[in-house]
């Protein structure tokens, strides 16, 4: 049951992450990509002042920006699921937060069969998120922006997090 279990969320958790890998911006194959999507809503911005200025201060003003919000609204609708719960924000000036809370709290041998499938994703889809960090480096005046990735347990205990520069 436990297995079960664990590869139903891991299962979970890479629809979750697709949501987070890269687009390209003038490739025809496009992904569905949250962060992808959020880095390249500023563009039009980006384009319309000095291209050699950062459009945006923080990360919090990137994403308060009414095109980047439509967007991590519709990725967040699309990846709406009844078992976990997902949420885009900004942590202090540099950092981009995704942050997943699964539904149903589950009791600590399942919490470390979960934390172990979890890690072992986050560890694959590294180089996404360092990707989206990087790209983060275009749009907003931050030295080092930073994409962290929290799950937790729907009593809102952390499983596992990591942070990518």
């Amino acid at each position: 049951m436990k297995r079960i279990i664990c590869v139903l969320l891991i299962a979970l958790l890479c629809v979750g992450l697709a949501a987070c890998s890269k687009k390209q911006q003038n490739d025809t194959e496009t992904t569905s990509d949250t962060a992808s999507s959020v880095a390249s809503q500023s563009d039009a911005t980006q384009a319309a002042g000095s291209s050699s200025r950062k459009a945006y201060a923080t990360v919090k003003e990137y994403l308060d920006t009414p095109e980047v919000q439509s967007q991590i609204n519709s990725t967040i609708e699309s990846n709406k699921t009844d078992d976990m719960q997902m949420s885009v924000y900004a942590e202090g000036d540099d950092t981009l937060v995704y942050d997943y809370t699964f539904t149903k709290t589950y009791d600590e041998n399942d919490v470390a069969e979960l934390k172990s499938g979890l890690d072992k994703a986050l560890e694959e889809k590294s180089s996404t998120f360092t990707s989206v960090a990087g790209t983060l480096k275009t749009y907003v005046a931050v030295e080092n922006p930073k994409v962290k990735v929290i799950y937790r347990n729907g009593d809102n205990t952390v499983i596992t997090e990591r942070t990518f520069e």
